[in-house]
């Protein structure tokens, strides 16, 4: 019996790492670096091969407690939308972004701006088609 114990908790354990191994070597699965919050919006940083995403996403208190939340060191499938490719367009002719001094913002409500950082290779915003506030859909 004691024998079954150690050989359970030692496949355990090794199946587990594997799984984190896969998960930090995946090219196609994003690292969450740092949250922040801006009034209602929350940014969440990423990286995935070497390149830093600012991914915005509203906060609603509504959702619920038990969803898959995102949290910082975690690697996370989302699926996103760069900011660029949905700006509004009239008769053919993208609109551009409020700029303040000299960095592109993006007003997202009335109290919320949230900038592009050049500084940190950040040259775009994107949005995650599967994230609800910090909550990932599966």
């Amino acid at each position: 019996m004691r024998i079954f114990i150690i050989l359970f908790f030692a496949l355990f354990f090794s199946c587990k790492n594997s799984q984190n191994i896969v998960h930090k070597d995946s090219k196609t699965l994003f690292k969450v670096i740092k949250i922040d919050f801006i009034n209602t919006w929350g940014i969440i940083y990423a990286t995935r091969n070497d390149t830093l995403f600012k991914i915005v996403s509203k906060i609603d208190k509504s959702y619920n407690d038990s969803c898959n939340q995102v949290q910082k060191g975690g690697y996370y499938a989302f699926e996103l939308n760069s900011r660029r490719d949905n700006v509004p367009e009239i008769n053919g002719i993208k609109l551009k972004p409020v700029n303040y001094l000299d960095i592109e913002c993006y007003g997202f409500d009335e109290k919320t701006n949230i900038c592009i950082e050049p500084k940190k290779g950040i040259y775009d915003l994107h949005f995650a088609k599967n994230l609800k506030g910090l909550c990932l859909e599966k």
